[in-house]
């Protein structure tokens, strides 16, 4: 019977075999009798038609499985850059991940990426070296590349050696195996000191340590194997259970964290969540975090030994879905919010682009279909510009524009277009100012009257509603229309969303008998928009930190390509033969960068960007 539960990512470069080792571990465990093929489009995880043809996968899959006593939910993450956003949400509900690296083809830059974010976090990783059949495999090469490009901190958890037909052989170490107790005793100064004593370092001890290390993410297991050949695997399975921590909680308060939705054939939205504490039953009523709405629960279902099953509980640590709960929405939480070492702020999109329908009459079946699509990932931020009436989407790059092109017609029959691609901009003004628009003035056409008072925060303080208008006078559901109005109106500004701005609702005019809420909520934009032209507005763009990765010998052309796209340089050194760049830099002079780097360095060159904050654009003057 299963008693411990381990939610379990696996992340790679494209092409470096993580869904083929997914369906390894799944044929190992007893679910699958045979393995699918990604060529052939009949893996498991990889089962949405765009990812069955392209070869790679685009949305995190939930499988579940058995390795002896624990329950393992596998999340299958998406590997490119342009999916990120998938890849951070999904990394939020998990309890370690399988860092997959091609024998043949090393450390890749998204690789590098992965892992940055992963070490970020403090998650417990394993590195498993795939591919050791292929022609050109090189183990040592790339435990090498680990080293020098990962981390140091590794722990080698098999005897691998090259045959004289240039394949590999693998043995799993042992604790009769000097070579390896001694890497996992260097790593602990109690140990340490122990063994230089001349005193038996027990195997309990050696054991307990290298579990607390590895789930602190101070240390990384390294197995290798071929997904494909089945080779290696077993070993990897012991390794999952042997070195990744259950994580813990004291609190018997429902929290459950929503990583996934999707919608099936059906139309039937389906809402996949992993409890962090307390349990959820059938029957039970519930609250989506951060709203005053309940929710019965019904229909309630787990995942267990390759199916979805239903299921009258689910409890801590495990996955659970509903289905067609409107309130809850991907990223958000049943029950309590909570933190934790993997709740930090999510990657934003920093692109935005104009999406239009080849065929006019398509329009709103395009809005539909964009609708769906941003409830299953709340990154893709989909709007209408009142001024203009174009459909506006914020997303992260190219490939993630033909995936939804892609998407849009085969999974909705709607052909869009995608144009105008630009930097997400923010706006703020330049100083206070008081506007209104009352009742019954000219080209007022609605039954209210709004004043407020606008002004500018410090930069990074975000933007504040408050109301100075009696509740006496203005009763709840008008004064909530009017909230809503302002908000409406700063994430549209005039001509970008705005930022770091205070708006206080502070004067209105009613009539209990004509007045209604959608007077209000539609009045209160047009007030906002007159505050921001008499105040005028500034804009601002995000800079990034960057941190700056490439062979040395090219130098002086990074260091001129640099300044160029006005980044500032805040630290530069060497790593062996590896140029190291950090500071800041516009994010719209960079966001082609990567691409140009690896023309320039041969595809050896990583540029990693992280938000730091919106700036006044240097077009203003201020640099």
């Amino acid at each position: 019977m299963e008693n411990r539960i381990l939610n379990l990512g696996i992340l790679a470069h494209v092409d470096a075999g993580k869904t083929t080792l997914t369906e390894s571990l799944l044929y190992h465990s007893g679910i699958i009798k045979s393995r699918g093929s990604v060529d052939r489009g009949t893996t498991i995880t990889d089962s949405l038609e765009l990812e069955q043809k392209r070869g790679m996968t685009i949305k995190a899959s939930t499988v579940s499985f058995p390795i002896g006593d624990v329950k393992i939910n596998l999340i299958d993450t998406p590997g490119h850059v342009d999916f990120i956003g998938e890849v951070e949400r999904s990394l939020r509900a998990l309890d370690g991940v399988v860092l997959v690296i091609s024998a043949r083809e090393g450390v890749q830059p998204q690789t590098r990426i992965l892992f940055h974010q992963l070490k970020k976090m403090k998650m417990p990783v394993i590195l498993f070296i795939n591919k050791t059949d292929r022609v050109g495999a090189d183990y040592e090469a790339v435990l090498a590349q680990i080293r020098t490009q990962l981390s140091t901190r590794i722990i080698q958890m098999q005897e691998v050696k090259r045959t004289p037909q240039q394949d590999y052989t693998i043995r799993e170490y042992d604790w009769a195996d000097t070579v390896y107790t001694e890497q996992i005793i260097m790593c602990s100064e109690k140990l340490l000191e122990k063994y230089l004593d001349g005193r038996k370092v027990e195997a309990e001890e050696l054991e307990a340590c290298l579990r607390f290390r590895v789930g602190k993410g101070r240390q990384y297991p390294v197995y290798a194997g071929s997904a494909l050949k089945d080779l290696g695997i077993e070993q990897l399975m012991r390794g999952i259970v042997r070195c990744f921590p259950v994580r813990k909680t004291e609190s018997s308060r429902l929290s459950a964290y929503i990583y996934k939705v999707e919608h099936d054939e059906c139309g039937h939205k389906k809402v996949f969540f992993r409890v962090f504490s307390g349990t959820i039953s059938q029957k039970d009523r519930v609250s989506a975090a951060g709203t005053d709405q309940e929710i019965t629960i019904n229909n309630l279902m787990t995942v267990s030994r390759g199916r979805q099953i239903p299921a009258v509980r689910v409890g801590v640590n495990d996955i659970g879905i509903l289905t067609d709960i409107p309130a809850l929405a991907c990223g958000g939480f049943i029950g309590e919010a909570c933190g934790g070492k993997n709740m930090g702020r999510l990657m934003e999109p920093m692109l935005c682009v104009n999406v239009a329908p080849a065929e006019a009459g398509d329009r709103y079946r395009l809005l539909d279909a964009l609708n769906v699509l941003t409830e299953e990932d709340p990154l893709l931020k989909v709007r209408v510009s009142e001024q203009t009436g174009e459909i506006l989407m914020d997303l992260f790059g190219n490939l993630q524009i033909e995936i939804l092109r892609d998407t849009l017609a085969e999974r909705f029959g709607v052909k869009a277009e995608f144009s105008g691609m630009k930097t997400i901009c923010r706006e703020k003004p330049v100083s206070a100012a008081c506007a209104e628009i009352r009742m019954g003035e000219k080209r007022n056409l609605h039954r209210a009257g709004i004043g407020i008072r606008m002004e500018p925060l410090e930069a990074g303080e975000g933007n504040r509603y408050e109301t100075q208008v009696s509740f006496g006078f203005i009763e709840k559901s008008f004064q909530n229309a009017v909230r809503e109005g302002v908000w409406k109106a700063l994430e549209e500004g005039l001509e970008y969303a705005v930022a770091d701005t205070r708006i206080v609702f502070v004067d209105a005019d009613y009539d209990s008998v004509t007045s209604t809420p959608a007077d209000y909520r539609r009045l209160a934009p047009l007030v906002v928009r007159k505050a921001l032209q008499q105040a005028g507005v500034i804009k601002l763009e995000p800079v990034m930190s960057y941190r700056l990765f490439a062979p040395s010998g090219c130098e002086k052309r990074l260091m001129g390509r640099l300044a160029n796209m006005q980044a500032s340089i805040d630290d530069v050194g060497y790593n062996g033969d590896e140029l190291e760049v950090s500071g800041q830099v516009p994010f719209d002079t960079a966001k082609e960068f990567q691409v140009e780097l690896k023309s320039m360095t041969g595809g050896m060159g990583i540029f990693e960007m992280e938000f730091l904050e919106y700036r006044r654009c240097r077009q203003e003057g201020n640099g």
